[in-house]
């Protein structure tokens, strides 16, 4: 099964308590990466493939082998495609990721994966990007408001708006074939 995620900011005390206090607000910096951990592993299957959609860490704080080891202990076939804060690649390299892109296309199925989501305002480059390529569906991350609609054309699986749990690709095509309905709930997997 193939799954997208992005944006768990492992080691972001103030994202905790501060930017996404309504979808996190965990106890300690340590429960909140303890329950990143566990609801990425609870969905995806250690042979899965996931495409790990930027900003991995935010911690000056954290070591080097604290890092790879959290990148280490989470199931799946990871492919990075970077952030605006994944600036140091060597933990990815270190535990494995098949692959560190800026950016994925999709050709056939007209899908572009970047890490921020194509808007005027905030990322123009981006927009410049889905417009050459004519991608009908940008997967991104980066907007982390929980209650806030997708643009057009875009699917944003930000952990903070699917209940810090991974998105299936299904969900993906889904909104790609102009299904409806789509919610967190629908599409963990079932054991």
């Amino acid at each position: 099964m193939k799954w997208a995620t992005s944006d768990h900011h492992w080691g972001h005390w103030r994202l905790n308590t501060t930017y996404c206090r309504e979808t996190r607000g965990f106890p300690s910096l340590e429960e909140m990466n303890a329950q990143l951990i566990a609801r990425w592993n609870e969905s995806i299957a250690p042979d899965d493939e996931v495409l790990l959609v930027g900003d991995v860490f935010v911690s000056r704080r954290m070591t080097l082998d604290e890092k790879v080891g959290i990148l280490r202990m989470l199931n799946g076939r990871k492919i990075l495609i970077r952030g605006n804060h994944d600036d140091d690649l060597t933990p990815f390299e270190l535990a494995g990721f098949e692959s560190i892109v800026d950016q994925i296309w999709m050709p056939e199925e007209r899908i572009l994966v970047i890490h921020k989501g194509p808007d005027p305002r905030y990322a123009p480059e981006e927009l410049a990007i889905q417009k050459e390529l004519g991608a009908l569906l940008t997967v991104h991350g980066h907007d982390h408001r929980h209650n806030v609609p997708d643009n057009p054309g875009c699917f944003n699986v930000c952990v903070d708006r699917w209940e810090l749990r991974p998105v299936p690709w299904t969900a993906v095509e889904e909104r790609l074939a102009g299904m409806h309905g789509i919610t967190p709930d629908s599409h963990h997997r079932m054991e």
